[in-house]
């Protein structure tokens, strides 16, 4: 099924374990990183068992993006949402209901509905829930129909159920296993690591948009996204781009919805397009070529940037995530989630991955390392290749001493005040009357030797590496020491604990790009001209079928195609990437632009 449908003749990192499961009816629960093949996991599955498979998924674009992909690859594949008319959704029920189907994609709202009694008269193979990140309370993405989706277990006992996302901590995955019910799950979790991306982060200072501008003409000519907290911010930084020659839209969901729908499509069809953006964009947008992403505000949790950044570089080829952030950031955010109704414990985790979001960005440890190391990898390495691993150990800060303070006045006080009492205990500013049993603490002001700033600074890492933690009430949390183990390495100088030295000047080293990173470069100025001859074609054919070019053939295929200058449909196939049915469609005009390059 993989070489005929998809031309591809072997699975990736552990796609082929998590068929395995879900073919043997088992209940699955799989993260894999952004690009890594996810929805093969239950696409194969639902083509190869009898029935049609439901897919639950959270965004119109997202399933009309999967479908129409599917469609061109000769799967019968259909979605079931609110912008098809009646007739439409009934034609569609009714073909699954024939057994004329291998997947029906629709929205977790849509099981809410009179349609759900319809769908469970149906020949099921299995269920496959898509973003299940959004099913967890700790999830980055919460909604309440994804949390009530446990129900589906008992709409239809005995179907295998398949849960994917690409970002999920193990309190996050513990969350989705619970709420989905899922039966004895097989549990796959894969590298969170992205090789290809280059990360980096720097605090905010003077002009956000002249910065933003700068990092985008680092990638002109490349098709980026630039994440904005608000949609004024995604307006102001599109007419900035724009007024200095880069091309540019503005994307939220103040938007109507055909707007939105047409400056999607651009942002698939066009080359060299900046995206500025609010989370409202990017889920549904499976763009391999994206070269850059680029955060103008941070988002809430490593959760959020790691989803995000991870747009970029899908193609597996060079990529960059870059973060601008400040203190005002997270003033923000911390008020949005206090402000918010969620319940008080949803609260202080989500305060808390907060505050370890803006930690990683002000560390100096390795990004991906950090990212890797978050959700719950162990032995990892440094990249060598991001900000902080390019940049000159000297500049750095050894802050040891101050953690070993900081975490020796946490046990002193009893594990029972927050980081403010902390730094004024550590200060030894006291006033009279406030926390004088504490005063005659040995630890008491015996950090004067660092700033006010520079303390919550150490707090901040301590949190983040998880020498400290957050506990007791969400508007008043406390300081605690989660692992004394740690704790003890600290003190005995096992562990070191380093620091910036000053934020706001560093150096920055992008990466080179090699040129055989791209393919176009790595081929001879001969078969350099059939390539570009084949983007030309497959751009009008795309725009011809009101597809986005890549899912008539990536770049990586299209090189393939003008080495090997295929003549024939069976040639033709033998190229990865192309399968059955694309070699049938497309052999006779791919053998003339061979034939016309020749």
């Amino acid at each position: 099924m993989l070489r005929r449908v998809y031309g591809y003749e072997a699975f990736r990192g552990l796609q082929a374990s998590v068929i395995d499961d879900v073919m043997a009816g088992r209940d699955v629960l799989a993260v894999l990183p952004t690009g890594g093949g996810k929805s093969l996991c239950y696409q194969i599955p639902a083509m190869l068992r009898e029935g049609v498979g439901i897919v639950v998924s959270p965004l119109i674009a997202l399933m009309a993006d999967q479908v129409d992909a599917l469609k061109v690859l000769g799967v019968r594949a259909e979605r079931l949402d609110s912008s098809m008319s009646f007739e439409a959704k009934t034609a569609a029920l009714e073909a699954a209901a024939r057994g004329e189907m291998d997947l029906l994609y629709l929205s977790p709202e849509a099981l809410s509905t009179g349609l759900a009694g319809r769908l469970t008269r149906l020949p099921v193979s299995m269920l496959a829930i898509d973003e299940a990140h959004c099913v967890s309370q700790w999830g980055h993405d919460f909604r309440p129909d994804y949390r009530a989706l446990g129900r589906l277990k008992q709409m239809f006992p005995g179907v295998p159920r398949i849960a994917v996302t690409a970002t999920a901590d193990e309190r996050t995955r513990e969350d989705i296993l619970a709420q989905l019910a899922l039966t004895d799950p097989a549990t796959h979790v894969a590298s969170f690591d992205r090789p290809n991306l280059t990360l980096g982060a720097e605090p905010k200072a003077g002009g956000r948009s002249d910065r933003v501008i700068a990092l985008v003409r680092a990638h002109k000519g490349e098709s980026g996204i630039v994440y904005a907290a608000t949609r004024d911010g995604t307006e102001t930084l599109a007419a900035a781009l724009e007024r200095t020659g880069i091309p540019a839209l503005a994307y939220h969901a103040g938007l109507d919805a055909e707007v939105r729908a047409e400056r999607q499509q651009r942002f698939l069809l066009e080359d060299g397009l900046t995206m500025c953006a609010t989370v409202a964009f990017g889920m549904g947008v499976d763009k391999p070529d994206v070269r850059f992403v680029i955060h103008a505000d941070p988002p809430k949790t490593l959760e959020a940037y790691w989803q995000e950044v991870g747009r970029a570089g899908r193609d597996g080829k060079p990529a960059e995530g870059f973060a601008l952030f400040g203190p005002a950031d997270m003033r923000r955010s911390i008020s949005w989630t206090v402000d918010s109704d969620a319940a008080e414990e949803v609260k202080r985790v989500q305060l808390t991955k907060t505050r370890q979001l803006f930690a990683f960005f002000n560390g100096t440890e390795c990004r991906r390392a950090a990212v890797r190391r978050y959700f719950g990898e162990a032995d990892v390495t440094p990249c060598g290749d991001c900000d902080n691993c390019q940049r000159d150990p000297a500049d750095g800060f050894d802050a040891s001493r101050f953690a070993q303070m900081a975490v020796s006045a946490v046990i002193r006080c009893g594990q029972r005040i927050g980081r403010g009492r902390l730094i004024i205990h550590l200060l030894g500013q006291a006033k009279d009357g406030f926390d004088e049993d504490l005063q005659t603490l040995s630890t008491y002001g015996i950090g004067t030797d660092l700033s006010k700033q520079g303390w919550n600074a150490v707090f901040d890492e301590l949190l983040f590496s998880g020498l400290l933690a957050e506990g007791g009430d969400v508007m008043r949390p406390v300081i605690i020491v989660p692992d004394a183990d740690a704790a003890k390495a600290l003190f005995r100088g096992d562990a070191q604990v380093w620091l910036r030295s000053d934020p706001n000047v560093r150096k920055r080293r992008r990466r080179e790009r090699a040129a055989s990173a791209d393919m176009s470069l790595e081929l001879s100025a001969r078969d350099r001209e059939l390539f570009d001859a084949l983007r030309t074609w497959r751009l009008d054919t795309a725009k011809t079928k009101g597809v986005p070019p890549y899912v008539i053939f990536h770049d990586r295929t299209l090189a393939a195609i003008a080495q090997e200058r295929p003549a024939c449909q069976d040639s033709l196939r033998a190229i990865s990437g192309v399968g059955e049915k694309k070699a049938g469609r497309y052999a006779d005009e791919i053998a003339r632009l061979v034939g016309e390059a020749a």
